[in-house]
Order: structure tokens, then sequence, then C-alpha cells
């Protein structure tokens, strides 16, 4: 009888500098689906195929990551690299799934000006047709991941009171609050992660203690944890100064002259105080885009549909809206593509810093209850501003920019949003290839037939 004893650990990989390369340089490419999709895209490659890491482990790190603000999808992109190759393999595997989606968007908002304005689509009706079915596709998109969140998050009873608050507070107030008439909304911007922390702090009191994992962290796949606790703690640290700063400097600097100053401290502010994902990120964007006058209204909507088909993360719509804003600003490419950089990194920075500056601490407070109890009541508040979200989006969309008024087909473009949802939520494509690729097929069938409703004129 042999003394060896098999294993009881699975045996993870080494893995280096170009295995990490290899892996996401096209994933990026082909990352469609919002993040939901993204993370279980990790899941099957990174844990099941190529085991990089324990399932238990991946999924603590995910939920490290939803206790915190930022694209959920997009720290984990990060979290992989760096726990096997420290912050040099987190940047190199963050940063290729980023940039197709970046690169894509930022040449769209360049082009913008062309067709997605106000004046160019009141004279042309194709155009009208072709953004109302964008828009219309768009809000479908947030429509069907509302619904999916509520699914998923909200099963338990205190879990839906807390996202139907949320919801109602937010809409009963977001007429005086986010967007008010005599007054910058930006400065009621509070009430998002109030509400949120509210979620967290009901289910943290509202449940019992829940059982601690003792699990260790050696063995399960992970190398690095990037940073030591001193540094990390100083990158937290400056994610809280900057956003402080982000309100000081722009109170009390003028916009003219100092415009990438207000764009990147506008993405900041809003890049920091997001849970939830790329979804709920949309109507603080909104908020700062569009009564500033730094896009227009069709824009920020025809933009916010194309975003939702291009692969990698939604936050990657900041580089199209900072693109489109530094063009009307400026009238100069350069101009246009330094400000999409700025947006893109004001949008993203927040959430990737505190990664880097949560993860060396990870081990100290993975087996803590308070951060479980609290996630619960963080993600059904999410979900709940995700819903309040969506009928903002959807009462704009039918009533700005639409006839009899506006240039685009109001009907048209409600019927165009019916089918888009049936199309992205409920239709079962017959190949997982297709079903990769459904979210970009959606966005541009509804384009299609908001140009036939453009072109035969309809209401």
């Amino acid at each position: 009888m042999s003394d060896e004893q098999p294993s009881e650990e699975p045996a993870y990989r080494e893995v280096g500098f170009s295995d990490i390369f290899k892996n996401f340089v096209l994933m990026g490419w082909t990352a469609f689906g919002g993040p939901a999709a993204h993370v279980g895209l990790f899941q099957k490659v990174f844990v099941e195929q190529l085991k990089w890491m324990s399932p238990e482990v991946f999924t603590e790190l995910f939920a490290v990551c939803q206790c915190m603000p930022g694209p959920s999808s997009t720290q984990m992109s990060f979290v992989l690299g760096t726990t096997k190759k420290g912050i040099r393999g987190g940047l190199l595997s963050g940063i290729l799934f980023q940039y197709p989606g970046a690169f894509i968007m930022t040449a769209l908002g360049l082009t913008a000006n062309l067709w997605a304005s106000d004046d160019v689509v009141n004279e042309n009706a194709w155009l009208a047709g072709l953004v109302g079915g964008l828009a219309a596709a768009g809000v479908a998109l947030v429509a069907s991941a509302a619904l999916g969140l509520w699914n998923k998050a909200c099963g338990a009873a205190d879990a839906k009171i807390i996202a139907g608050c949320s919801a109602i507070i937010l809409l009963y107030f977001s007429a005086e609050l986010i967007v008010p008439t005599e007054m910058d909304g930006r400065r009621w911007m509070w009430i998002f992660p109030v509400l949120i922390l509210n979620g967290g702090l009901c289910t943290f009191f509202w449940r019992g203690p829940l059982e601690e994992d003792s699990a260790e962290i050696k063995d399960s796949g992970v190398e690095h944890l990037g940073l030591g606790p001193t540094l990390g703690t100083v990158l937290v640290v400056l994610v809280i100064l900057v956003f402080v700063l982000s309100f000081a400097l722009t109170a009390v600097l003028d916009y003219e002259g100092n415009e990438y100053l207000h764009w990147f401290a506008a993405f900041c502010r809003t890049g920091t105080v997001i849970w939830g994902g790329g979804q709920v990120v949309l109507p603080l964007l909104e908020n700062e885009m569009v009564p500033t006058g730094w896009v227009d209204k069709s824009t920020f909507f025809a933009g916010l549909a194309l975003a939702q088909a291009m692969p990698g993360p939604l936050f990657n719509f900041a580089a199209f809206l900072g693109a489109a804003a530094g063009y009307k600003a400026f009238e100069d490419l350069g101009a246009a593509i330094a400000a999409a950089a700025v947006c893109w990194l004001g949008l993203f920075g927040p959430g990737v810093t505190l990664i880097f500056g949560i993860l060396p601490h990870w081990g100290r407070f993975r087996s803590n209850s308070t951060y479980k109890r609290a996630l619960p009541g963080l993600n059904a508040a999410a979900v709940g501003l995700l819903v309040a979200a969506l009928v903002q989006m959807a009462a704009a969309v039918r009533e700005t920019g639409t006839k009899p008024e506006g240039a685009s087909p109001r009907e048209a473009s409600t019927c165009i949003g019916l089918l888009a949802f049936w199309g992205v939520h409920w239709l079962k494509l017959p190949k997982p290839a297709l079903s990769q690729i459904q979210a970009p097929l959606v966005i541009t069938a509804a384009g299609l037939l908001g140009i036939v409703s453009g072109v035969l004129q309809m209401k």
C-alpha cells in the first residue's frame, strides 16, 4: 500500500504576465452582456477552465467588489491579475479588459455632433428615428437589468421593502432634489449614497449574526495581494481626499477655463458614490452632463444605447460623454480625446483605486460578518435606485425630443422599446454564441426599426 495520500486541494496554476496578456487581450472584445455576464465569464474561464483560484475565493473577492463603490466586474478584472502577479498584473489584466469598449466609445463620441445633436436630429427624419430607436432600446436593456437584479437580490421580504422604499423615495424627491429648476442638482447627489447606506444598515441591524468563514487564503490560488497594508490605506485615504476636493475646487473655480477639472470632478464624484454597477450610475451621469449643457439629451441617450451594445463595462460610456463634451466645448479633436481620457479616468479611478487599497486588508476582514450582513441591503437599495432610474429614463425618452414637439417618433419608439425588451429579456436564441452578442443584435435591430419609423414619418 502506498504511503502517498491523495491531494485534497486542487492544483492552481502559476501564472505569468504572458498568460495574463494572452487571456485578456481578446476577452475585452467578446465580453458582451453586462456585469453579470462578465463575472460569469471570469468564473468559467479563470476558475473552472484555467484554475487560477478556488471558487470560494473567487466568490469572496466578488463580494468584496460589491461592497465597494464602482463597477464590480471591472474591479474583478483588475483583481484577477493582481492576485497572480501583483499590481502590474492587475493593471495589465484590467486595462486589456477595458480598452476595446473605451476606444470604440471614444470614436463614437468624437462624431456625436455629426449625428446625435439636437439640431442635426431635428433636420433629418431618418436620424431622428435612429436616435429614438436606440434610446428606446437603451431603456429596454435597463429594464431587463432591473428585473434580473430584482429577482436575484430581492428574494427576501426585507430586501423587497428596502428596494421599494429606495425607489419610491428617489422618485418622489427627484423633481426637487435631483434636477431642481432653480439650482444645480449636483448639490443633492447625497441622496444616492444615503439611500444605499441606509439599505446596508437595515439588513445589518435587522438580520441576525451570520456564520463566519474561516477558510485560509493559502492553497486557494491567490499568490499576491498587491500593495502592503500601509500603502493600501494611503490609497483609500487618497480616494476620500479627491472626492472632497471634487466639490471644493469646482465650487471656487469657474467652469470657463477649467473645463477639464470640472469634467474630472463630475465623473470622479459619480464613481466614488456608486454601488450597484453601471446601470445605477446613469441618472447621476445624466444629472451631471445634461442640465449643465455639456452634452445634449439626445446625445446622452443615443450614446447610452450604443454603450450597452459595446463589449466591456458600461462605464466606458464615460469615454463617449467626455469625447462629446470635449468636442462641443473646444471643437478640436485632440482636446476631445483628452476630455474622453479625463472622464474615463474620473469614473473608473475611484473604484479601481479602492480595490487596490482594500485587497491588502482583505485577509483581515474576509471572515468579518459585518460586510456580509450589510451587503444584502446595499444590493437591494441599489436595485431600488435602478428601478427609479428606469422610470425616470423611460419618461425622459418618451417626452423629450419626441413628436409632436420634437423630431423623434414617440409612439413608434415606445413600441420599439417594448420589442427590444422582449428581444433582450425573454427571447432565447438557439446557439450560445449568439446569446453572447444578443444585446448588440437587439440594439442594431432597434436602430434599424427606428430609421424605418423616421423615414415613414410615423407618430
